[in-house]
């Protein structure tokens, strides 16, 4: 047995032994620093859990609204049918059943999720509830004035290039105007190569006298007059379409656009004879970009020489599609009288410019386009490059932009909020 002494002298010594000190201290703060850690990687998860949810409510609820000719509960069955679809039971997160009413011509509708944490169940936090909703009126409370500017230089020829844009441009028409039957939907059409074939008043020509119509090829007005939406002047020749320039490309005349089908067409809600134009075109000649989308702009105001558009009212959704597969190769007006492949080039950058500025929305899409210059510019001239800028590098690629686009303004007529 020990001895009394023994025993305080031993228990004194331990009392003042502190060499472990340190590790434990470390050891116990390293637990709220590994569980903030992990509280950054849950909330990294529930931010994807919610931008996966918010897609899927989204297309549930378009589904819903868009679908004509539905009962009530027929677009809450449809709605939560699409979102099911979009959000399977194996992605990240467990999602509850989605909510979908109709109230006041709206789709409303929600849906929450429970995500099990990793690191912060050690705090004793289990799951994170991540929920959403979103809001879209039921056709129609908004009209749409769509202008499809599409190249149809020579180079669409090959691969089945056209032909797929072709399909695919016909597939947003129809979506967008519910099979031809919703005449709220405009759309317009401006096939380019490096004429544009038209038909205007005689008085907004140059060189043209009397009344009446003019049709034919035209290269863009002079500078700066092809950077702007204005109507010509009907005293002055300088201001308006069909300069005479001297140039080999003339060679190439109108013959090739009348037998190719490749005519402006202005905003109509005739879906069927836009449908069928589009299947009447192919492709001829060299690439005027600038061109295409200078006469895509007219098209979508009211002012002469083409008046369908609509003015002044918010509750129009205006859009331009430019596509194209190549670079500008078509010279172009600029200042001091100069023509030039560097003036197109400037000029659609100021273009795209001004348009934006004005609401209308820039979709474009660079298709099959080998020249990182043009792709740069397509990119800065959409509204949102993150958004609404697509490179499609196939015919499969096309199809699923267009799938896409056709969604993007499908949301910008029907999505409120």
């Amino acid at each position: 047995m020990f001895k009394k002494g023994f025993l305080n002298s031993l228990a004194n010594r331990f009392k003042a032994d502190t060499c472990g000190n340190v590790a434990i201290i470390f050891a116990l703060a390293t637990v709220p620093l590994l569980i903030a850690a992990g509280s950054a990687v849950d909330m990294a998860r529930a931010h994807i859990v919610q931008t996966r949810l918010q897609a899927a409510l989204d297309a549930g609820a378009l589904a819903a609204a868009s679908s004509p000719g539905l009962t009530d509960e027929e677009r809450i069955k449809a709605g939560k049918t699409v979102f099911n679809a979009n959000y399977p039971e194996e992605k990240l997160g467990t999602p509850a059943t989605p909510i979908f009413d109709i109230e006041d011509g709206k789709v409303i509708a929600s849906v929450d999720a429970n995500l099990p944490t990793t690191i912060m169940n050690v705090a004793g936090i289990e799951k994170l509830d991540v929920s959403t909703s979103t809001e879209i009126t039921i056709p129609s409370l908004k009209d749409g004035e769509v202008v499809l500017v599409l190249d149809y230089s020579g180079s669409m020829n090959s691969k089945g290039k056209y032909q797929t844009m072709r399909d695919s441009a016909i597939k947003l028409i129809e979506t967008l105007t519910e099979e031809g039957e919703n005449e709220e939907v405009k759309f317009g059409l401006v096939p380019f190569s490096h004429h544009v074939y038209t038909t205007l008043p005689k008085n907004y020509v140059a060189n043209q006298t009397g009344s009446g119509s003019w049709t034919g090829c035209t290269y863009d007005r002079l500078y700066p007059l092809n950077t702007k939406s204005t109507t010509p002047n009907v005293e002055d020749d300088d201001t308006k379409w069909g300069i005479e320039v001297d140039d080999p490309h003339n060679d190439w005349g109108c013959n090739g656009y009348i037998s190719r089908g490749l005519e402006v067409r202005p905003l109509t809600d005739d879906h069927f004879g836009t449908i069928a134009q589009l299947n009447d075109m192919s492709p001829y000649a060299w690439t005027n970009i600038a061109l295409g989308m200078e006469f895509g702009w007219h098209l979508l105001t009211p002012n002469a020489p083409y008046t369908q558009a609509t003015s002044g009212n918010d509750e129009v959704v205006k859009a331009i599609v430019l596509l194209t597969d190549g670079r500008q190769t078509q010279k172009s007006w600029g200042p001091n009288g100069s023509r030039t492949v560097a003036n197109g080039e400037e000029n659609l950058e100021t273009m795209c410019t001004s348009i934006k500025n004005e609401g209308i929305l820039v979709i474009t899409v660079a298709f099959d386009l080998q020249d990182e210059d043009t792709e740069d510019r397509l990119r800065d001239c959409a509204t949102n490059p993150d958004e609404f800028f697509y490179i499609a590098e196939t015919n499969a690629q096309l199809v699923s932009s267009f799938d896409a686009i056709t969604k993007q303004l499908a949301k910008a007529v029907y999505i409120s909020k």
